[in-house]
């Protein structure tokens, strides 16, 4: 068994989406892993413990997850133990994912080394520590996503000179115990197991070396940098595509690591981590998703679209009592606005993604559409009408359905970056959002009459990229041709101008507000209960008064 003389430990972060949307993991966890058996609040209350094993919760950031594996002085042993947290808690939450990219929220992948017993540590011995580290890094750095460092260091996180000395524990004696953090890795690490053991047991053989053999490093002048500046270049450099250069160092780093006493112990170990490209590859694979990487559940299958338009509840009813619903559905974010039952079409689809497991492609936000209109409308970010386009005669008519859709985007808070536009971390490339994010306006009639099925059959097509094809050099009418007065449907229906028969009849009522008999009526009741009140108020005085007199007289009918 390969163990150094010093513990292992560390905290990385990971981000909890949905849809590819981030979310919060502290009430997430809250809804989701809240009484259950395996798992038991922390006594600071900022996550769940897995006895024996450590815990999963959230940092300082509240929506940024975070695991704590119980450390060990055996590498293995503390994958292990992500493994078993890791398997504790995904049955909970399948309907997430768990991504090591910095994309939505800068995220780290912290390492702790235990400091020998009893020893003082200044800030000057800390960073010569931290020096040698960081320069030993390079090999793992220059396998984590470009993308990903990019952003990391433009939001301030990851410097090469990030370091920190912690008191963690107290030994059985009562020593104080310290911890050297090593900062500077994402939280890509963390993408497989089998990264995450090499990542370990290289960065374990390096700190070895520094505790154990100081000596050593004082021939490889040439590997640690000097000064920040020095650290910042060579962390650039592994932001730099492969290069002769990178393939130097890299070699160089190699050659001294098969030097340190716990090389042979973790030679399999190192070699991955020598291996940029095959690294590189297996994220890649994995999506940069934990559960994928991991391999914590297997493949999510898509239900089957006669299991999504059963109207018919019993087969959702019976998968409910096997899960909790309530706190499924309270993380499943469709945003809609109360017209007359949407929240109802709403509820059914997240009925549907709760018991399936049901990972949509797109968002969808739903709104009600104004009466008069038949048929559904549905436009994604970009501006295309996806669904209602027979439905557009005229040029008015697409108008103002812009100008509706237009409103609802503001409403629904969409013109935030974060709905409009990411980056492929693959390529570097800008990628629009703005085609999977999709607007449904649903007809007042089919709202009233509670056509579900008719939904869930859009939301399916919808998902699996069906829509109609809307010929942007249509013949729209122009509405200046038409008769006096006419106009097209849609865009009189919606600028007021067309109104049904029921809507005049009530617009037209006049409601009765100063005539004399309403004012009479009113005031005759005012005194009605006025006279009510003061006879309530007699009567219970009355009472009160026997109740107070035994003695009052008392007669009694003969």
């Amino acid at each position: 068994m390969n163990k150094f003389n010093f513990k292992i430990g560390a905290d990385p972060e990971f981000i909890m989406t949905m849809q590819d949307k981030k979310v919060d993991a502290k009430r997430t966890m809250e809804l989701m892993l809240t009484n259950k058996k395996d798992l038991t609040l922390t006594r600071d209350g900022g996550g769940f413990t897995v006895k024996g094993k450590g815990q999963i919760g959230w940092d300082g950031a509240s929506s940024t997850a975070e695991i704590r594996p119980e450390p060990n002085s055996d590498p293995q042993k503390v994958v292990n133990n992500l493994a078993k947290i890791l398997q504790t808690t995904i049955k909970y939450i399948k309907i997430c994912d768990m991504t090591t990219l910095s994309e939505l929220s800068s995220i780290g992948g912290h390492i702790h080394f235990e400091l020998p017993k009893g020893e003082i540590w200044t800030n000057q011995k800390a960073i010569m520590v931290h020096k040698k580290m960081a320069s030993f890094y390079l090999p793992v750095l220059v396998s984590e996503n470009k993308i990903n460092l990019a952003l990391r260091m433009r939001q301030g996180y990851g410097k090469i000179s990030d370091q920190r000395v912690e008191r963690r524990f107290k030994y059985l004696d009562g020593t104080q115990g310290y911890t050297f953090e090593f900062r500077v890795p994402s939280a890509e690490w963390m993408t497989t197991p089998k990264l995450a053991n090499a990542t370990m047991a290289y960065m374990g053989v390096i700190y070895h070396e520094i505790i154990n053999h100081p000596e050593s490093f004082k021939k490889m002048n040439d590997m640690i940098y000097k000064t920040n500046k020095q650290g910042e270049a060579l962390q650039t450099l592994a932001i730099q595509e492969f290069n002769l250069l990178t393939k130097a160092i890299l070699n160089k780093a190699k050659k001294y690591v098969k030097t340190f006493e716990m090389y042979p112990k973790y030679k399999k170990e190192i070699d991955y981590i020598f291996s940029p490209k095959t690294i590189i590859k297996e994220k890649n694979k994995a999506n940069y998703n934990i559960v994928k990487g991991w391999k914590l559940i297997e493949e999510t299958k898509q239900p089957k679209k006669a299991e999504i338009m059963r109207i018919k509840t019993d087969k959702i009813q019976e998968i409910a009592k096997k899960k909790d619903f309530d706190s499924i559905k309270g993380i499943i974010n469709i945003v809609h606005n109360d017209d007359t039952n949407v929240s109802l079409f709403v509820g059914a689809l997240k009925n549907r993604i709760a018991a399936f497991d049901w990972k949509l492609n797109n968002n969808y936000c739903i709104f009600g559409i104004r009466k008069g209109i038949n048929g559904i409308i549905a436009k994604n970010m970009s501006g295309d009408v996806l669904v209602g386009n027979k439905q557009i005669k005229t040029q008015r008519d697409i108008d103002e359905i812009g100008n509706l859709f237009g409103k609802m985007t503001s409403k629904f808070g969409l013109n935030n970056t974060r709905y409009t536009k990411t980056i492929d971390f693959k390529t570097g490339n800008p990628i629009d959002k703005r085609n999977s994010t999709i607007i449904i306006g649903l007809p007042y009639e089919m709202r009233i009459e509670e056509n579900i099925k008719k939904f869930l059959n859009l939301i399916w097509d919808l998902e699996k990229g069906k829509k109609e094809v809307f010929n942007k050099e249509k013949s729209l009418i122009d509405d200046w041709e038409l008769e006096l007065g006419e106009t097209g449907k849609i865009y009189r229906i919606l600028t007021n101008q067309m109104k049904t028969e029921e809507q005049n009849i009530i617009e037209n009522i006049i409601v009765d507000e100063n005539s004399i008999s309403l004012s009479n009526s009113a005031q005759a009741i005012h005194e009605l209960v006025n006279e009510t009140t003061v006879q309530q108020v007699r009567e219970q005085h009355n009472e009160q008064q026997t109740t107070n007199n035994p003695f009052r007289e008392v007669r009694f009918q003969e």
